[in-house]
């Protein structure tokens, strides 16, 4: 359950830090969300269990995996992917920290 939490909050969060910036169709962003996260979600969660406990680290390795899927998706710049990247997954990963934090 708690992966399947994980990937709901992320899809929806990082769709709509991308709504907000490029706004553009709503479905069409969620469906990008759902795309990507279901590759770098998984692949991030594996790694940072059983290799790489560092969240700043591994959220920099999940940017640059998706910095290329969203600049093909999303057909922006190569800096615009970077920004839109870089800033839905800080999003995502603090309201994570909040959401599943034991205080």
């Amino acid at each position: 359950m708690f992966f399947f939490t994980s990937w709901v909050l992320t899809v929806a969060l990082e769709a709509l830090v991308w709504y907000i910036i490029l706004k553009r169709n709503a479905l069409n962003l969620v469906f990008y969300s759902v795309l990507i996260n279901s590759l770098t979600l998984p692949l991030a969660q594996f790694f940072y269990l059983y290799f790489l406990d560092n969240l700043v680290l591994m959220e920099a390795l999940v940017v640059l995996v998706e910095v290329p899927i969203v600049y093909l998706l999303l057909r922006v710049t190569l800096r615009q992917a970077l920004y839109l990247s870089v800033l839905a997954n800080l999003v995502s990963a603090l309201v994570g920290l909040i959401y599943y934090s034991p205080y």
